[in-house]
């Protein structure tokens, strides 16, 4: 029996993977609407040429995998949003690249988020999460449009009216503001925490309430606001 025990094994989990996988949900074209739980997954490029949401979320237990693949948009100028979040919990985004769109990934509410494997490129807003709470950005490389603009239009990460959100470990560069959040003194704060800010006019513009530990900045104008943790964050 013990001969035969690994073999099951693998079959099984083979089998688990090609149950999973048939339960998921490919994107061929947009734009594209999920309004029922679920994985949904691309098979190749996508572009999108409309004027406003390409993929627009209304469900909560949402996994949106690129699986390698790029979403494009006809340019940062022209209002489209990649992927839009309205309001639904537990939604994750990753492993991909969005590039050319206003806004990349728009979550508006929700908890318990994630945004993960990204690349997101020459877009003004990459990651918004307005209202949310409890979240995660991680493991992302952000590439933005240039120091032009402020906050509300170019930032690699805009958190506003959000608490709890951790942003790790992401890499971010060419936008007006590296990082944005605007948690007000006393609140459950936002956490910045290991990320990699480069050529931002500002590298982390922060509310009171709002902590940053180890992040490191190169031809940044600076960290703004927040609490410093520890004396771990590099300057210019």
């Amino acid at each position: 029996m013990k001969t035969y025990l690994p073999r099951f094994l693998l079959l099984a989990s083979m089998s688990s993977l090609f149950a999973m996988s048939a339960y998921a949900t490919v994107i061929e074209a947009v734009p594209f609407t999920i309004i029922k739980a679920g994985t949904y997954t691309l098979d190749g490029n996508l572009t999108y040429s409309g004027t406003s949401e390409a993929i627009t979320v209304t469900a909560s237990s949402v996994v949106i995998d690129l699986k390698g693949f790029t979403l494009t948009g006809t340019g940062p100028t022209n209002g489209q949003i990649a992927i839009y979040i309205q309001g639904p919990n537990n939604v994750t985004v990753q492993n991909g690249t969005i590039t050319g769109f206003a806004d990349g990934v728009d979550f508006q509410g929700g908890s318990q988020e994630v945004v993960q494997n990204l690349g997101v490129v020459n877009s003004g807003l990459s990651v918004i999460m307005q209202g949310s709470s409890y979240s995660m950005i991680q493991n992302c490389s952000i590439v933005g449009t240039g120091l032009t603009g402020d906050f509300t239009t170019n930032s690699g990460i805009y958190l506003t009216s959000s608490l709890g959100i951790i942003v790790k470990n992401c890499q971010i560069a060419n936008a007006a503001v590296g990082g944005f959040a605007d948690s007000g003194p006393g609140t459950n704060g936002n956490m910045f925490i290991a990320n990699q800010l480069t050529s931002c006019g500002e590298g982390l513009d922060l509310g009171e309430g709002d902590q940053y530990q180890g992040n490191i900045q190169r031809l940044c104008g600076g960290f703004k606001g927040g609490i410093q943790v520890g004396l771990e964050n590099g300057a210019n």
